[in-house]
């Protein structure tokens, strides 16, 4: 793993969207499926820490590709928070902060953690909704 991809785990991610909240999670609704590491999916869903209408907390899990198991486990989470009705703050908290029972049971370097976040910025950044210098490795 890259000393930038320790950064990003370490430090996590934080950016402003143009979209409206509804938007933003069914954008990851649509994409998140389409991501892939090595023989994993990924799949994100709610971690209870939902305030209607303002934020979202979204454990994001692996899944085998080859049986559709969903592992129970998370890897991280990313956090939807509404600014205003075209406005999102998405983050990804430092992974120090994301406390899930066992989550570096199948991800103990973060290595595919770190790919999922590499993914979403690429997304957000083909989509137009985030500016990068390049497209990031997604080892």
């Amino acid at each position: 793993m890259s000393s930038f991809s320790r950064v990003l785990l370490e430090e996590g991610v934080e950016m402003e969207i143009p979209a409206s909240l509804s938007d933003a999670l069914g954008l990851l609704d649509e994409v998140v499926p389409t991501f892939t590491c090595q023989h994993y999916g990924y799949q994100v869903g709610s971690v209870n820490r939902a305030k209607l209408g303002s934020s979202w907390g979204l454990w994001v899990k692996l899944v085998d590709r080859q049986t559709n198991e969903v592992f129970q486990e998370p890897v991280g989470c990313v956090e939807l928070e509404k600014i205003d009705d075209n406005k999102v703050n998405f983050r990804v908290p430092a992974r120090a902060e994301q406390d899930f029972p066992g989550m570096s049971k199948f991800d103990g370097e973060g290595h595919l953690y770190g790919s999922f976040i590499y993914q979403m910025l690429n997304l957000l950044h083909e989509r137009k909704l985030i500016q990068l210098p390049g497209v990031l490795p997604t080892f």
